[in-house]
């Protein structure tokens, strides 16, 4: 998986390169998105999710428009999934905040429900995987860091995903500007040893720059 990625970033990167000739046969856009992730983990025997880790995401993109109306869109994300905890006891307060870095690619297809006009609303949705770059879980007591365990060993290499969402893109002459929410919902557990069905989930609002 990370050959796939590695391969997948070097297209991006050539496609930017590419000659303008080259370019101009193929109706594309480029460009960049950043924003904030509000994650959380689940255990599948348990109604109640961990609360929100709130952390930075960033990313380009490259949409593939096969019509006016109908796109392609592969990105790649540094995405920070993971949760927090706290609860008190004989008056001490105890905190875990799980990290788990991913670089994330979402392969998408969007659909603009106008063509016309400057702002232009957007739906989009498809698969993702995450592939693991690091994995650390953080407990506190009293506000203080009691340990930080590196535990990528205990999890999967992967991380598949569904995601889908909603936003809108500002055409502009030679830019589009871009404000979208979205939700990644993992499909499967991500821990590799152990029985329990620890799955992700993240929030995300986004803005971006296409040109």
């Amino acid at each position: 998986m990370k050959k796939c990625a590695l391969i997948f970033a070097a297209a991006l990167l050539l496609t930017a390169l590419a000659p303008q000739p080259v370019a101009a046969a193929v109706d594309f856009d480029l460009g960049i998105k950043a924003g904030v992730s509000l994650a959380k983990i689940k255990w599948s025997d348990e109604t109640e999710a961990t609360c929100n880790l709130i952390q930075p995401v960033f990313g380009v993109f490259a949409s593939f428009n096969l019509t006016k109306n109908i796109a392609i869109q592969p990105e790649i994300y540094l995405l920070t999934q993971g949760g927090t905890d706290e609860y008190t006891y004989d008056l001490d307060t105890y905190a875990f905040k799980a990290l788990y870095r991913y670089i994330h690619i979402p392969v998408l297809a969007k659909v603009r429900l106008m063509n016309e006009g400057k702002f232009r609303p957007i739906l989009f949705a498809g698969p993702a995987v995450g592939i693991l770059l690091s994995a650390h879980e953080k407990h506190y007591t009293n506000g203080v860091l009691d340990s930080d365990d590196d535990v990528k060993e205990y999890l999967k290499n992967t991380n598949f995903s569904l995601v889908f969402g909603a936003g809108v893109e500002y055409m502009m002459d030679k830019l589009m500007l871009i404000l979208d929410v979205r939700y990644d919902m993992g499909l499967a557990g991500i821990e590799a040893i152990g029985t329990d069905q620890l799955k992700t989930r993240a929030l995300m609002f986004l803005v971006g720059v296409g040109f």
